[in-house]
């Protein structure tokens, strides 16, 4: 082979490789604006706190939520198909985790927006901890969540909600 052809094979496999890289689309989360952003559900304005959660349409555009149980009665009306990534927020820290990582503890005495009771914790540890400390909850993984039932936020109807 001569050395023109070995260049236009390293070139041509280069050009592959990085316009296969280039579908990949990157989903970030954006910053709360507290007084301006409200839940998409609800309406009700946003703390920028643990509580926080979004979902990052395929086409760009942030939904922002006020309690993770809104945000599971967003998605479970209008389904994943236009969703490109999820966040919740760690309960300590505040930190975006996506919500397939991430890990859930369940009580219904947890003070929530819309009282679904759910926290968010970016390690399992941390779950584990927050439930030995308070002494009560049930751990839930982000496939739990998804049986989980969003009914009613422990007395909010949000049969009328939704966009």
């Amino acid at each position: 082979m001569t050395k023109r052809f070995l260049s236009f094979i390293v070139l041509l496999a280069l050009t592959v490789w990085a316009a296969a890289g280039c579908g990949d689309k990157e989903y970030k989360p954006v910053a709360i604006k507290e007084g301006t952003d409200k839940c998409e559900v609800c309406q009700m304005l946003i703390k920028d706190d643990h509580n926080a959660t979004e979902i990052i349409l395929k086409d760009g555009k942030p939904l922002k939520f006020d309690d993770i149980g809104d945000m599971f009665v967003w998605l479970n009306k209008k389904g994943r198909e236009q969703v490109g990534a999820i966040y919740v927020r760690d309960y300590s820290t505040k930190d975006w985790v996506d919500l397939d990582t991430a890990f859930f503890v369940y009580d219904k005495t947890n003070k929530t927006p819309m009282s679904y009771g759910v926290f968010s914790f970016k390690t399992e540890a941390a779950a584990d901890q927050f439930i030995k400390e308070k002494g009560s909850g049930s751990k839930m993984s982000a496939k739990d969540l998804e049986s989980h039932d969003w009914s009613g936020g422990m007395g909010h109807d949000h049969s009328g909600h939704g966009s």
